[in-house]
């Protein structure tokens, strides 16, 4: 997608800009963002000297960082703040794996599904243009605000950096800044106010294919693979948004599953949390790992758990 707006020569100096502004050494990170160029949109910079102890997110305290700019989710050199925002990372790189599985399944239709999808009041040229590589490649860069918005939250910092509370602003201000392409910023939709998005539904689902690749395989991964069911409680117990939105995103997630159920695969669920590995998951990952100078099995034992490395 990024080839075909501006050639490769062109991307490969914006990464190149990229890598020197924010200092980025490690070969790998460098060979990464080369081979997956909407990850330097998660680059960023962070005080230089620690601002403090807390233990957020995950009740380990350790020294802190603050963002001081761009996004600060790739890259980072500091072990402590390698491993305070791992979370993020992690569910970032699980939803990406099950958009990148259900887009390419659904990719692969044959046209009678294709068209029993489409009797079901789910837009047909949507489906027909999935792109796997595109959708995957947005939900790298779909949460890229969420450390501005802790922080925001968490320790009270308001300025240039932290201007708004809210994940979804964030990152689409950020993308649009850095110049992110027009399908980044019109696939912001469905992270920006969660009102919106329901207003798009007709009844109890989204018309629109790329809008149930991307919230469905979002909302059955949360550090690791779980049920609409499951998800949806944490959510509310955390009262990340008004009980009725989340009553109607999961009204939409679970009409999107039973038809998938229905039409593509009875165990549809099953295949997608089972999907991988993929190598460029596991790239990924070590990437994030290396610059700090820390293991693969340190920083994502879930992920190595799911996935063990074969001898």
């Amino acid at each position: 997608m990024f080839e075909s707006e501006i050639g490769r020569q062109g991307m490969e100096s914006i990464v190149d800009t990229s890598t020197k502004r924010y200092e980025v050494t490690h070969p790998l990170v460098i060979e990464t963002l080369h081979e997956f160029p909407a990850l330097r949109f998660l680059l960023g910079n962070v005080t230089s000297e620690s601002m403090g102890v807390d233990n957020r997110p995950d009740g380990v305290s350790r020294p802190v960082y603050f963002l001081t700019e761009g996004s600060g989710m790739f890259g980072l050199k500091n072990p402590d703040d390698a491993m305070r925002w791992r979370g993020i990372f992690n569910h970032i790189l699980g939803t990406a794996r099950q958009v990148y599985y259900l887009a390419d399944r659904l990719s692969r239709l044959p046209n009678r599904q294709i068209q029993a999808l489409g009797e079901q009041g789910y837009y047909i040229p949507s489906l027909v243009t999935i792109r796997p590589n595109d959708l995957r490649d947005f939900m790298f860069v779909s949460h890229a605000g969420r450390r501005q918005m802790d922080e925001y939250a968490w320790h009270g910092l308001r300025d240039a950096v932290h201007s708004t509370g809210d994940s979804g602003i964030n990152t689409y201000q950020l993308l649009q800044k850095e110049g992110a392409p027009a399908l980044f910023l019109d696939l912001m939709r469905v992270e920006m106010h969660a009102d919106h998005l329901i207003q798009s539904a007709r009844g109890d689902h989204f018309p629109d294919m790329s809008d149930n690749v991307l919230t469905y395989p979002d909302w059955t991964f949360g550090q690791a693979p779980t049920t609409l069911t499951e998800r949806f409680a944490g959510l509310r117990k955390s009262g990340r948004a008004d009980p009725e939105i989340l009553d109607a995103l999961e009204r939409c997630g679970t009409s999107f599953e039973l038809i998938l159920r229905k039409i593509v695969d009875p165990d549809i669920f099953v295949h997608m949390t089972h999907a991988g590995p993929y190598d460029w998951e596991t790239k990924i990952r070590q990437a994030y790992c290396v610059p700090s100078g820390l293991t693969l099995k340190a920083v994502f034992p879930g992920y190595i758990a799911q996935y063990p490395p074969v001898s």
